[in-house]
C-alpha cells in the first residue's frame, strides 16, 4: 500500500506528459505510485513514466473512464489527479506528503496557476473553480463514489458535489501547486469558457 496515487488520463498528448515526466518522477519515491491510463490510443511510450501504465482498448472521449480505472487501481491512502496536458511545480509531490503526514484531513485545496493568472482557494471554490486537480483527497472519502462516464464535461464538479457531500475542508492551503495549460480544445478549457460565459451573461 503507498501513501499517494497520482492518477493521470492520457490520450495523444505524448509531449506534454513527457515534461510532465521530466518534472514528476525524480519527485516520486517509495511511497508514490503514478498511474497512468491511455483511453484508447495504444501509445506504449507512457510505459516508460508510469510506474502503473494501462491501456484501454478505446477511446472513451473523456476523462471519466480512465480516472475511474486509475482509482480502482489506487493503493495510495490519498488520491490525486493530474492532467496528460498540464503541469506541476517542482516540490509537488514533497509539499503533498508533507501535509498528509502532518494534517489528517479528508481534503486539501491547493493553489493554480494560468500563464496570466494566479488562483488561491481560501473556500469552498466557486462552480467554475471545481476542477479535482488542485485537491489532495483521502481514498476512504471517495470510497465507491467514481466519475459520471456519461458526461464529457462538467465531471469534475459533479463528483465533487458526491464526494465532498457533508463533508468540509479543514484545511485550504495557498500553495501554487498545479499549473493548467490551457490547452485549445481541451474539454476543461471548454468548461471553465462555458461556465465563465454564463456567469457574465447571467
Amino acid at each position: 500500500m503507498k501513501l499517494l496515487s497520482i492518477i493521470t488520463p492520457y490520450y495523444n498528448t505524448y509531449e506534454y506528459l513527457k515534461k510532465i515526466s521530466d518534472v514528476l518522477r525524480p519527485q516520486l519515491t517509495d511511497e508514490v505510485e503514478w498511474i497512468i491510463i491511455d483511453d484508447g490510443c495504444h501509445d506504449r511510450r507512457i510505459n516508460e513514466f508510469a510506474t502503473i501504465p494501462i491501456h484501454l482498448l478505446y477511446n472513451s472521449g473523456n476523462a471519466s473512464r480512465p480516472r475511474n480505472f486509475g482509482l480502482d487501481l489506487a493503493t495510495g491512502e490519498y488520491i490525486v489527479f493530474i492532467d496528460s496536458d498540464d503541469m506541476i511545480a517542482p516540490n509537488y509531490v514533497e509539499t503533498i506528503l508533507n501535509k498528509i503526514k502532518a494534517e489528517d484531513f479528508d481534503y486539501c485545496y491547493f493553489g493554480w496557476k494560468t500563464k496570466k493568472k494566479e488562483f488561491m482557494i481560501e473556500r469552498e471554490p466557486e462552480e467554475w473553480n471545481c476542477s479535482v486537480c488542485n485537491c489532495i483527497y483521502k481514498k476512504s472519502l471517495i470510497g465507491e463514489t467514481r466519475f459520471d462516464e456519461n458526461r464529457n464535461i462538467g465531471e469534475d464538479r459533479d463528483f465533487n458535489e458526491r464526494v465532498r457531500k457533508g463533508k468540509r475542508s479543514n484545511i485550504k492551503e495557498i500553495l501554487y501547486q498545479y499549473f493548467y495549460r490551457e490547452r485549445e480544445g481541451s474539454l476543461s478549457k471548454q468548461y471553465r469558457d462555458k461556465i465563465i460565459k454564463a456567469k457574465k451573461e447571467g
